[in-house]
């Protein structure tokens, strides 16, 4: 197995027989033309290639959905139809700047992990030419994980997101509880909704949605990744990878059914609070028990501030609990890795 992405650390490197870094400008086809013939499965961030994989595909298998079917689940009049069909509400969105926009966000097109979103108050422009605005829900953020394999659809889990007060960016991802159960009403909403969606775009495997649940129970759908999502690690625990059962549904195989672990795993991404080069002895140090480390960067690495180090991974019983031992290690690991 080989990988091409941004940062190479050492997780990966591990579980990879060859790595090859990709720039924002460097080529897809020009770094696969170097690699043995095989399937293509890419992951996060590249919405903004959609066109240079469907090229890919006269040479080898891509293991993702095609330009025509990312066109169709970004299209938000199919998306407004798709959830009212399921039970689903929609935000408001609208092209050009509200008068008033205490409540309303931009939303830059073909963006991931919340780096393209920002409030409407803050973005200089009346019309937005490369996004929209949207009206701002309050709820909770959740991440919905899905398997589709022939004609089934299997919820995988659902992730709750966790904020800080001080994010690195308004909107950026910081990470995700699992939660062991939801209620049997907002599952079968968001099953339906999953099987809606595969039923309609023909999909095949990982997928993942993001949804807002308000006050009221109110489920409102906010967009579809059609890839492996930030939080799917959280649920990667049967006895198959979910690597593997993608790889396996997009080439027809029997993918059986998984029941994960019940106990709670929940995530956080540790942000450089200045530019620094990581030191895995000091973090290890201060490393609280229980706690442990993922996508490491090598020793010596320049962390430009604002970007991830590391991601923080913990498994426990109580959701709120698992929050709170995951915050306090990012406060612990955020000082070490600045020296302090």
């Amino acid at each position: 197995m080989a990988a091409i992405d941004m940062f190479g650390d050492c997780d990966l490197r591990d579980v990879c027989a060859m790595w090859f870094p990709l720039s924002a400008a460097g080529s897809l086809v020009d770094r696969l033309a170097r690699l043995p013939a095989g399937p293509v499965m890419p992951l996060g961030g590249m919405e903004s290639r959609t066109e240079e994989l469907e090229a890919l595909r006269a040479s080898r298998p891509v293991l993702a959905p095609t330009a025509e079917q990312h066109r169709q689940l970004s299209d938000p009049t199919w998306l407004d139809r798709v959830a009212a069909e399921s039970g689903i509400c929609r935000p408001l969105r609208r092209q050009s700047k509200p008068v008033t926009a205490a409540d309303w966000l931009y939303k830059k097109a073909a963006s991931t992990g919340g780096l393209g979103v920002e409030r409407a108050s803050a973005f200089p422009e009346s019309l937005a030419s490369d996004g929209w605005f949207e009206r701002q829900v309050p709820g909770r953020s959740w991440g919905v994980n899905f398997l589709t394999c022939g004609d089934r659809v299997d919820l995988l889990g659902v992730a709750a997101s966790v904020r800080s007060r001080h994010p690195p960016k308004p909107f950026q991802y910081e990470g995700s509880i699992g939660l062991p159960t939801v209620s049997a009403p907002i599952r079968q909403r968001l099953l339906a909704l999953g099987e809606n969606i595969v039923r309609q775009t023909q999909l095949r495997g990982l997928f993942g949605i993001d949804v807002i649940i308000d006050r009221d129970r109110t489920v409102w759908l906010l967009e579809i990744n059609p890839r492996w999502t930030a939080s799917m690690e959280l649920f990667d625990r049967g006895p198959q990878p979910l690597f593997q059962r993608h790889v396996d549904a997009w080439l027809d195989k029997d993918v059986p059914n998984q029941t994960a672990d019940a106990m709670p795993i929940g995530k956080r991404v540790l942000y450089a609070a200045r530019t620094l080069r990581f030191d895995g002895e000091r973090l290890g140090d201060a490393l609280p028990s229980a706690i442990r480390i993922a996508d490491r960067p090598a020793d010596g690495t320049e962390i430009p501030r604002g970007q991830p180090i590391c991601s923080l991974l913990a498994q426990g019983a109580c959701p709120r609990g698992l929050a709170y031992r995951l915050a306090t290690a990012c406060r612990i690991l955020r000082r070490a890795a600045a020296g302090a």
